[in-house]
């Protein structure tokens, strides 16, 4: 074991800092505006923009050599070029904890050729995981046992891994994803009527609110169907629409495009309600959080962590059977019929899912280890 100072290294597949849409490039763009000393070296395509006191890297596009070695020996050589910028890193300064998020084949790469070279001792590798759960075999495949430490974002997914894994032979910890509550945060009625004039809204009428893209899993066309049905019995309520590519047209519906992060809250805020119609287990639900923060009252699928997210529904309404299209008809109908609790334990909104509280996490979790 050596003395040297260990350097913090991000290896992203993507450009970070970010200004793209996307829950953990938003976060941890966040996290690195917030506290530029996080990480010492983000290794990654071309950011969108630069933060001072981190020295960002590019990595440059695949050569013709490095796109033959991919097909012809394996996909080791998908994450190449990372190995290469990263190695000069470890050769410059000794000691390195490698932060990869969600990307298994960055993991197996920096595996394979720091152990090849003789420089895996000198790595400490932290996987952070913002899926729900992956197979057993996704884990032997990509040598996921190879990370010195493995982030997940809920303790219903850690028990889901226990539930269908041989072993998981690597330390893990639990990082719930963290909102920033001076973004984030409810507005009186007063506010909420003036900011939906502004958007030409109409101040009393019933809002309830969409967010995503448009893929499949996300639930849209389900909550579209469930909406024809839904409008015929409740003439002043309206659908906003926003996250996907193409106009979503259609009765007491409305669109408002592709919206930033930074442009949500005040979409969050005017809303009575907010769907979060996943019909896949989504890893945390970010949106989700900031819908809550926000004080729209969340309907949301029953599917892998959403209850915990919602302190098993004590933050939210959960309609168990989100596939089929009568069961949002049922659960919507219900909550404008009846005078639902929407926080049973009154649990303090701003405090819950913090982001200033997320980075202290972050700190402790990314604190350094001793690499024998």
């Amino acid at each position: 074991m050596t003395n040297c100072i260990t350097k913090k290294v991000l290896l992203s597949n993507i450009g970070i800092p970010s200004k793209k849409i996307g829950s953990w490039n938003i976060m941890i763009t966040n996290l690195i505006e917030f506290d530029p000393t996080i990480f010492d070296y983000i290794v990654s395509p071309k950011p969108d923009f630069q933060v001072k006191k981190i020295s960002n890297l590019e990595v440059k596009k695949t050569t013709f050599l490095d796109r033959l070695k991919k097909k012809y020996i394996n996909s080791l050589y998908k994450r190449i070029n990372f190995w290469r910028v990263l190695r000069e890193i470890i050769i410059k300064e000794q000691r390195c904890q490698v932060h990869v998020i969600d990307d298994f084949s960055m993991v197996k790469a920096v595996h394979y050729f720091a152990s090849r070279e003789g420089l895996r001792n000198k790595l400490e590798i932290l996987f952070y995981f913002h899926g729900f759960c992956f197979n057993y075999e996704n884990l032997i495949v990509n040598n996921v046992f190879s990370i010195d430490k493995l982030i997940l974002l809920t303790d219903s997914s850690y028990r889901k891994m226990l539930s269908i894994s041989k072993e998981l032979p690597f330390e893990i910890e639990i990082l719930n994803n963290g909102v920033k509550s001076d973004i984030f945060f409810p507005v009186n009625e007063e506010r909420k009527k003036s900011l939906r004039k502004k958007l030409l809204l109409k101040p009393s009428s019933k809002y309830f609110l969409w967010v995503s893209q448009d893929r499949p899993k996300k639930g849209l066309k389900i909550i579209l169907k469930a909406w024809t049905q839904l409008i015929k019995k409740n003439k002043e309520i309206y659908l906003i629409v926003i996250g996907t590519h193409h106009e979503i047209k259609g009765e007491k519906i409305i669109w408002f495009g592709r919206k930033s992060n930074r442009e949500l809250n005040i979409f969050y805020q005017i809303s009575d309600y907010y769907l979060f119609t996943t019909l896949w287990q989504e890893g945390f639900g970010l949106s989700l959080v900031e819908a809550l923060k926000s004080g729209s009252k969340c309907i949301a699928s029953n599917i892998g962590p959403i209850s915990e997210v919602l302190d098993n529904g004590n933050l939210g309404f959960l309609v168990d059977k989100p596939h089929v299209v009568k069961s949002w008809v049922d659960s919507i109908t219900y909550v404008l019929n009846n005078n639902c609790n929407f926080n049973k334990k009154n649990i303090d909104l701003e405090k819950i899912y913090d982001f200033n509280t997320w980075v202290k996490k972050f700190r402790r979790i990314s604190s350094i280890s001793p690499i024998s």
